[in-house]
């Protein structure tokens, strides 16, 4: 019983301490982001992607500055999400990413082509071999699966190249499905920090003006003007 009461009378100076070490405040150096998002919500379809596409190449219309991802996604079509990879390399701006949940199997895969990649304390993330089924005559079945598997073979090669993991150590890793907390993710290199600080700046948009020029009767050459007729009355 001395010993209940002893610890009850050390709670609120345990409380105290505890609070003392965890304020709840920012910490890190912060990571600036701005109005130039993307959302990546939900499962990766067509529909989805071929709407980010045009998101971001109106960003990149406008110009420069970095484009953020904000992804949380459980993942899907691996066609699908390729389009919107094959957009990211090609617009000058560059893109970033924030995993704001989640980011799994073809989401992850879109994260690893980001230029700069972080995550949220409770973000989770997944990546793992691909899934496909064939149906038809054997030789049409053969001919087709040895197509996916150099297609997905040069894919994973360029996802271990984006991490900087050997591409064997990689091929392992995903087989029985990856799966990683964001404190993990940042020690593979899948993402390059864990945001505790964010600092939000809006970034000016540039706006090119079209030039016009307007003439006027003073400047026009009348010399070969026709003449009106006089009247007559």
């Amino acid at each position: 019983m001395r010993r209940l009461l002893a610890l009850c009378a050390t709670l609120p100076l345990l409380m105290t301490t505890a609070h003392a070490a965890d304020p709840k405040k920012p910490s890190g150096p912060p990571v600036v982001v701005s109005q130039r998002v993307v959302e990546i919500a939900g499962a990766i379809s067509f529909d989805l992607m071929k709407k980010a596409q045009k998101d971001v190449l109106d960003l990149a219309s406008q110009g420069d500055e970095p484009i953020w991802f904000r992804i949380n996604s459980p993942g899907g079509s691996v066609d699908a999400g390729l389009i919107l990879i094959d957009t990211m390399k090609a617009v000058k701006a560059p893109i970033y990413c924030v995993v704001e949940s989640s980011a799994y199997s073809m989401a992850a895969i879109i994260l690893t082509f980001c230029d700069k990649r972080y995550g949220m304390p409770h973000a989770t993330f997944m990546l793992h071999e691909a899934s496909y089924g064939t149906a038809g005559e054997d030789p049409q079945n053969r001919s087709k699966l040895d197509f996916l598997t150099r297609y997905l073979d040069r894919m994973h090669e360029e996802i271990a190249k984006n991490i900087k993991m050997d591409v064997k150590k990689y091929r392992a890793r995903i087989r029985d499905a990856w799966w990683l907390l964001a404190d993990e993710a940042k020690s593979v290199g899948l993402i390059e920090d864990v945001i505790t600080n964010i600092v939000y700046q809006e970034v000016p948009i540039e706006r090119t003006e079209e030039k016009t020029t307007i003439s006027t009767t003073d400047d026009r050459d009348t010399r070969d003007q026709p003449k009106i007729p006089k009247r007559k009355d």
